[in-house]
């Protein structure tokens, strides 16, 4: 029995308890009304402060300023409520306007079948040009916040040719598209012609003959001058002929910077201040769209549509569009933000080989080769959505290369790109486009190596889906043949047969994959001729008044050498070349070449050496009189010079068929010796490798100066770096020396090839000019060295720039000695003698000869940092 005191404690505890019950209710129904309204989208503000994005802020501060302005206004009673109401309403209709135009510039449409209205001067001059697109368009347009490209039904013709048919033109954000293909003309016609030439008609039927002949020529003129249609593609989507959303920015390297001056190289890069102020104006007009909406939000009503009566955007869906199309505009002004603009553009700029003094140069005193790689420049500085690139690399030296190499393999957005190098297209491109002979357009994931093997996937396994149908038809036919007749059993299966025989055709045969017809260089055996067939024996150059490119250089140049000459843009490589050709002399110096030497040389300006207005038939027979025409036409085919292309103004080709017809003429001329400068620049692979192949089965010597690292690991079995007044031989392949150039450039992390950084190029040598301090520092870095000089001047007896680049650790009986026309006498810099380290040693304990360290090579402009 409890006490009374037992009692009292109970009746507190449970008066205590029930006012907790109470107190409880209240504030469950309490948290209960918050959380609804939370819920239902009111109320966060007393849970939380809301955070606003950059573009909020400048809204709602722009909003603020028209507040202030008005209650000033209204203050002085120069603002009356009729005249606040009709502002309001203005405001509505211009940020319906603004919302309007934008969504139309976005999705590039403008009337109701969903072309553009607007004028494209581009386009029209494409059009006049004689190239017409035709595509299949939609009611609803591009989709207004896309960054993809999707054209279906894509049809291309330039002069009545069809080079693209119901094609898809298919470009992903994100990715990089490398887009080859090769012209494969239409055999029919040419079968055609060739019949027709060879009637021999009176004079009854010349004109009608005439007339036909004629028609034909042109038809197979257009042909062979327009190609595949690879670039004529490209101007296509560069022009904007094709529905392509206007929030894609797109940027066609197709001519170089015009020359100027006034503007410096550095200027140009950085003019794009009107692509900045045409975005600050339009973000101005966005923001007071998006004021002017937030103000109706109380009133949603009064805001006026959009679209129609059937297509009425609600206050909230204008809003969104309009935030979207802010946050896209202040994307595209922070990648052009002025504070960083001049950094990014000179790391452009010295990426593509200018130094510091270049960069200050007016663009007229620039080549177009130059001048090409400031509208480069540019094009990587504006850093545009869609970056379409024709051939790139032609102007670049292979220290450029390898900076624009590894540059676009960083691209993030979306690149088109057309060039010859394979090795530069599999480290770039993500995918690839093969421009087919059936005026398709083929897409395939990876670079151009794994599109090949695709590719020869699925040729061979169409060859034997082809080879089983061809044997099952042949067998069916038989059957039917012998038995298809009658009524006897055999008779009923042949029928049934024959049935199925129809329905296979009905559904569609495969076609037999076509083989490409591999073109075939050669160039003739010269014969043997003993050496030295080309030396130089201490030879100097320098053009008057200029700075001297080389000083006492010794070399000699045999029928078995293979040499690839490399060095950064103006140190002399095609100088050189120029020397080994007899075109210039040196100044001090003596070149011996064979009394029975013949040398062939194509140069970058190979189209000097032809007659544009003749056909390559009457070049051949001009050049070459007394050989028979149908030997001609036998030689020039080999060179892929075929067909009617033989009998066509050498004007009207391409640089590419142009230049086979410079190497059947340096065939023809059968050189001990070819020298070729740049002779990759207009070729296809095809033709590379056809070249290549040449090269290899050639009797005699080559020098070759390139960029196309591809083809110098196939030909060349040296590698000269010119640099420094000098020729230096690298130890090593074109491999090796790209891996060096990639890690002194710090294009490398370490961690599998990843690039980490923008490497700094040292540029043109031709204005690269040292200090008397460095020049000496140099010059007791030489004397100090330990390993010895590969270099080919002053007959081994001085010190070269590149002593850093060395081969691969030697091996016993291995020849390290550079090539020199004179004997090496000096060995006190061996770098394999030990004899020091040995004495030094305990003679108890020998060890072995240390093998001496690998060095990495060090380009010039990185050699005197500490």
């Amino acid at each position: 029995m409890s006490s009374k005191w037992h009692q009292k404690k109970a009746k507190l505890a449970a008066e205590q308890f029930e006012r907790e019950l109470q107190s409880m209710g209240e504030n469950s129904d309490r948290v209960k009304n918050q959380t609804t309204d939370v819920a239902m989208g009111g109320g966060e503000e007393q849970f939380y402060e809301k955070k606003l994005s950059k573009e909020e802020k400048k809204a709602l501060a722009a909003k603020k300023r028209e507040e202030k302005k008005k209650a000033k206004l209204k203050a002085s009673g120069k603002l009356t409520e009729e005249d606040e109401k009709n502002e309001g309403e203005d405001e509505l209709k211009k940020a319906d306007m603004v919302l309007a135009a934008a969504m139309a510039n976005m999705n590039g449409e403008g009337d109701e079948d969903g072309r553009r209205t607007e004028w494209n001067p581009e386009a029209e001059k494409l059009a006049s040009e004689g190239t017409i697109c035709t595509y299949a368009s939609s009611r609803k347009g591009v989709d207004a916040r896309s960054r993809d490209v999707n054209v279906q039904n894509f049809t291309l013709q330039h002069k009545g040719f069809v080079m693209l048919d119901g094609t898809s033109i298919v470009l992903n954000h994100g990715n990089r598209y490398g887009l080859i293909g090769r012209l494969v003309f239409d055999q029919n016609a040419f079968r055609t012609y060739d019949l027709l030439s060879s009637i021999e008609f009176d004079v009854a039927f010349a004109f009608l003959l005439s007339r036909l002949l004629l028609h034909v020529n042109k038809m197979v003129a257009n042909l062979r001058r327009n190609g595949c249609g690879k670039s004529t593609f490209m101007k296509v989507l560069g022009a904007r002929a094709v529905p392509i959303p206007g929030g894609i920015d797109i940027f066609h390297l197709k001519e170089e910077i015009e020359p100027s001056d006034t503007v410096t190289a550095l200027e140009a890069v950085m003019s794009v201040d009107e692509e900045r102020e045409r975005l600050e104006k339009e973000a101005d007009d966005l923001n007071h769209a998006l004021t002017a909406l937030t103000e109706a939000a109380d009133n949603p009503d009064a805001a006026p549509s959009v679209g129609g009566e059937d297509d009425k955007l609600t206050l909230d869906e204008k809003q969104e569009i309009l935030m979207d199309l802010l946050n896209s505009t202040y994307e595209r002004l922070d990648a052009l933000d002025a504070d960083t603009a001049e950094t990014r553009a000179r790391s452009i700029l010295q990426g593509l080989g200018f130094t510091h003094a270049m960069q200050s140069k007016k663009t007229k005193d620039f080549s177009g080769g130059w001048r090409m790689r400031v509208s480069l420049a540019r094009a990587l500085f504006i850093q545009p959505t869609l970056l379409l690139l024709d051939e790139p690399t032609n102007h670049l030296d292979m220290e450029a290369v390898i900076w624009l190499e590894d540059y676009l393999s960083k691209w993030d957005k979306i690149l088109l790109l057309i060039s010859h190098s394979q090795d530069f297209l599999n480290n770039v491109t993500t995918h690839t486009i093969h421009f087919t002979n059936k005026r398709k357009l083929e897409y395939y994931d990876g670079n151009y190596d794994q599109f090949v093997k695709t590719k020869s996937e699925l040729e061979e396994n169409q060859m034997k889906q082809y080879n089983w149908e061809q044997d099952q038809i042949k067998g069916m036919k038989e059957y039917i043949a012998r038995f298809g007749h009658g009524t006897s059993k055999n008779a009923k299966q042949a029928q049934s047969k024959q049935k199925v025989l129809d329905k296979m055709v009905r559904a569609g045969l495969t076609e037999k994959p076509e083989v490409e017809k591999p073109m075939n260089f050669k160039f003739p055996d010269p014969g043997h001729l003993p050496p030295p067939v080309l030396a130089f024996h201490d030879v100097s150059f320098g053009y008057p008044n200029c700075e001297p490119l080389y000083t006492d250089v010794n070399f000699g140049v045999d029928l078995d050498s293979r040499v690839a000459l490399v060095g950064p843009n103006g140190a002399g490589k095609t100088t050189l070349v120029k020397l080994m050709s007899g075109e210039l002399q040196p100044t001090l110096g003596d070149i011996r070449p064979h009394g029975h030497l013949k040398i062939g040389r194509f140069t970058q300006h190979f189209v000097d050496v032809l007659d544009l207005e003749k056909t390559p038939l009457e070049f051949f027979d001009t050049v070459y009189p007394g050989t028979p025409r149908e030997d001609q036409r036998k030689y020039l085919g080999r060179f892929g010079i075929s067909g009617k292309m033989q009998v066509q103004k050498m004007a009207e080709l391409s640089d590419g068929q142009k230049s086979r017809v410079v190497f059947a003429k340096l065939g023809r001329d059968a050189p001990h010796i070819l020298l070729l400068d740049e002779p990759t620049n207009h070729l296809d692979m095809e033709s590379i490798d056809a070249l290549a192949k040449a090269v290899n089965e050639f009797e005699g010597g080559m020098v070759l100066v390139s960029h196309d690292m591809r083809l110098i690991s196939q030909v060349a079995k040296e590698i000269w770096i010119c640099d420094h007044k000098t020729i230096t031989k690298y130890r090593g392949d074109i491999q090796n020396f790209k891996m060096d150039m990639r890690a002194q450039m710090d294009l490398d992390d370490g961690s599998g090839g990843k690039s980490a950084a923008k490497g700094k190029l040292r540029g043109d040598a031709s204005v690269m000019k040292k200090s008397e301090e460095e020049l000496e520092k140099e010059k007791k870095k030489r004397e100090n060295a330990k390993s010895k000089s590969s270099s080919m001047s002053n007959g081994g007896k001085n010190s070269s720039a590149f002593d850093s680049l060395l081969s691969p650790k030697p091996r016993e009986g291995s020849d390290i000695a550079a090539p020199s026309s004179k004997p090496d006498t000096d060995k006190t810099g061996d770098a394999w003698d030990v004899t020091e380290i040995k004495e030094t040693l305990p003679k108890a304990e020998p060890t072995p000869e240390p093998i001496p360290e690998r060095k990495k090579y060090i380009p010039p402009h990185l050699r005197n940092k500490k």
